[in-house]
């Protein structure tokens, strides 16, 4: 979604290597897509898609979803924070958790370089962190992310230690409610505030992701950063 249909396991100029290219399709082959593993080959596919997977992409379709969460991270001022949140999103789940690297692995992956990774997996597991999933219309993450741009200009955040995680888009709200709050909070909520209605926002997203891929065509292979190199993180998708 994020690239349009371009990137693909399709070996050759422009694409993964042949061995890249075929784990990709293996991977894809079951009923559920299995995760090729995270390490790096010289040839340096991983680290392409990566980077490709995390470039802005601002033309993302706006498709309806009521879920959405956030990360209070360590030495955050919590309650101040979720008193400006709860002026427009409701509280569904909160929990307290301690973010192993592994965890901090699947919420950067190494598109930027280890440094970077480094950097941030040092802040994110120097303490306590908070989970808050939140529902609301189904702007909830747009919405979200005007917050969490609020709360950090109003905190004066840094580019590293800026207190607060909400998603950019629906998918990425979705998998990081699993990541972070659990597979099972995920389906209980899923089922209560997307599923009503006879599954209508559900619908609407596949419809809208499909418009999407459709009218930007399907090409092969792999696009590489839409950022200079070594550049920072997009400065609208700062975790």
């Amino acid at each position: 979604m994020r690239t349009a249909g371009r990137v693909r396991p399709a070996p050759g100029p422009g694409g993964a290597c042949a061995l890249c290219a075929g784990d990709a399709a293996a991977a894809m082959a079951p009923p559920v897509p299995v995760h090729p593993g995270h390490g790096e080959r010289r040839c340096g596919c991983h680290r392409t898609w990566a980077q490709a997977m995390r470039a802005p992409a601002r033309d993302l379709p706006t498709v309806p979803q009521r879920l959405t969460i956030a990360l209070l991270k360590p030495g955050a001022p919590r309650q101040a924070i979720r008193a400006r949140l709860r002026y427009v999103l409701r509280e569904v789940h909160v929990s307290d958790a301690v973010l192993t690297p592994a965890v901090c692995d699947r919420l950067y992956p190494d598109a930027y370089g280890a440094a970077f990774v480094d950097r941030r997996t040092a802040y994110l597991t120097s303490g306590p962190v908070q989970v808050v999933v939140l529902a609301g219309d189904t702007t909830a993450v747009t919405t979200g992310t005007k917050l969490k741009r609020a709360v950090r200009d109003q905190l004066r955040a840094g580019p590293l230690r800026n207190h607060l995680h909400m998603p950019d888009n629906p998918g990425e709200a979705l998998a990081d409610i699993a990541l972070l709050a659990g597979w099972d909070v995920l389906r209980t909520l899923y089922e209560r505030w997307e599923m009503s209605g006879h599954g209508r926002h559900t619908a609407a997203r596949v419809a809208g992701y499909r418009a999407y891929l459709e009218r930007h065509g399907t090409g092969v292979g792999v696009v590489g950063p839409r950022r200079p190199p070594g550049a920072d993180e997009p400065a609208d998708d700062r975790r």
